[in-house]
C-alpha cells in the first residue's frame, strides 16, 4: 500500500476504501483541471479533446503505476478448509502466516499485519516457518521486524503445513476456534480480505 493509502487508514477508513479513494480523487482531479483549462485550444477541437484526454487519462495512469491495484486487491478469495488431526497446532483465534525461512514475500507482509495488529490492538498473529533444518536464524529474522507484536516459531508438522499452503508463501490461515479453517494465497490477500479479517479478530 502508498502512504497515501496508509494515511487513509490513519484516519480510520477500511482497508478497502483506504484503496479505493485515492483513485477516485484522482479521477475527481482530472475533472478539475479539464474544468479549469476548459478554453484552452478553444478554436482547435482536435486538439481539445485530445487535451482533455490526456488529463482525464495521465494523474490515473501516474496514480497506478506508483500504486497498482493487484487482482486480489478487491476480491475475497478464501477458501474454507475443514479441521484434520494433521492441523492440530492451529488453535485459538488467531492469524496464522505460513511461511518458509528467508521468504522475501514472508518478510514483507510483516508491515501490513503490524498496521493490522495497531487496528485492532490484542489481535493475536503467529507466523509459523516451515523449515527442515530449525536453524533459529531462520526465527530471528522475521522476529526483528515484527517484535514483541507477532509470534514466531517453528511448524510442529512442516510438512503438513506446507501441504496446506500448497507449497506457496505466504499462505495466511484465519483460525477461529473449531470452525473451518479460511485460507487466503498472498495473492487473494488484498484490502477486501484484510477487512475480512480484521473483522474478525476484533
Amino acid at each position: 500500500m502508498s502512504s497515501i493509502e496508509y494515511m487513509f487508514l490513519e484516519m480510520g477508513f477500511s482497508w478497502t476504501l483506504s484503496k479505493a479513494l485515492p483513485y477516485v480523487l484522482v479521477i475527481i482531479l482530472s475533472f478539475v483541471l479539464i474544468y479549469i483549462f476548459r478554453k484552452k485550444f478553444k478554436k482547435r477541437a482536435l486538439v481539445k479533446w485530445a487535451f482533455r484526454l490526456a488529463l482525464l487519462i495521465i494523474p490515473f495512469v501516474a496514480y497506478f503505476m506508483y500504486s497498482p491495484i493487484y487482482q486480489g486487491d478487491f476480491s475475497n478469495n478464501s477458501s474454507s478448509i475443514e479441521r484434520i488431526p494433521a492441523y492440530t497446532e492451529l488453535t485459538g483465534q488467531k492469524l496464522v502466516v505460513i511461511s518458509m525461512p528467508q521468504c522475501k514475500y514472508c518478510y514483507g507482509s510483516i508491515d501490513k499485519v503490524l498496521k493490522l495488529i495497531e487496528r485492532v490492538p490484542g489481535a493475536e498473529i503467529e507466523y509459523v516457518v516451515c523449515a527442515e533444518n530449525e536453524d533459529e536464524a531462520y526465527l530471528d529474522w522475521y522476529q526483528e521486524k515484527g517484535g514483541d507484536a507477532i509470534t514466531v516459531r517453528f511448524a510442529d508438522s512442516a510438512r503438513a503445513l506446507t501441504v496446506l499452503a500448497d507449497g506457496r508463501f505466504p499462505t495466511f490461515i484465519l483460525v477461529d476456534g473449531d470452525k473451518p479453517l479460511k485460507k487466503w494465497s498472498n495473492d487473494g490477500f488484498g484490502v477486501v480480505a484484510m477487512d475480512n479479517v480484521e473483522l474478525l479478530l476484533k
